[in-house]
C-alpha cells in the first residue's frame, strides 16, 4: 500500500498512483516507482479485464447444464419417486390432496 491507504493491482496503476502520491512531480514519481517496482517482480503489466455480464451469464447458464447433465439420473429417480406417491393418477391426485388439506386461516 502507498500512503493515502492505496494499493496497486498492476505495474500501470502503480505508476498512476505514485504520480497520484507524488503530487505530480514525475522525477519523485519515478523514483518512488522504481522503488517500489523493484521488490514487486510477478506484478502484472495491467489490470486484468472485468467480465461483462455476457461472459457471467454465459457462465452461469453453462454451470446450470453441466450440473443437469452431471445429476440426470438423481433428477430422473426424484421425477419417478414423485409420480409413484401420486399413483400415476395424473394432476386430479394432487387437486384432491390439496382439497384435504385444512385452511391455514380458519
Amino acid at each position: 500500500m502507498l500512503k493515502g491507504g492505496l494499493a496497486a493491482t498492476s505495474k500501470s496503476s502503480l505508476k498512476l498512483q505514485c504520480l497520484f502520491a507524488a503530487k505530480g512531480d514525475i522525477k519523485e514519481a519515478k523514483e518512488l516507482y522504481d522503488f517500489l517496482a523493484s521488490d514487486l517482480t510477478d506484478l502484472p503489466d495491467h489490470d486484468p479485464v472485468k467480465p461483462t455480464w455476457v461472459d457471467n451469464t454465459k457462465d452461469a447458464v453453462t454451470g446450470f447444464f453441466g450440473w443437469l447433465k452431471e445429476n440426470q439420473d438423481t433428477l430422473a429417480q426424484s421425477y419417478d419417486f414423485v409420480r409413484g406417491l401420486i399413483g400415476n393418477r395424473g394432476v386430479n391426485a394432487v387437486e384432491e390432496v390439496v382439497e384435504e388439506l385444512p385452511k391455514i386461516n380458519e
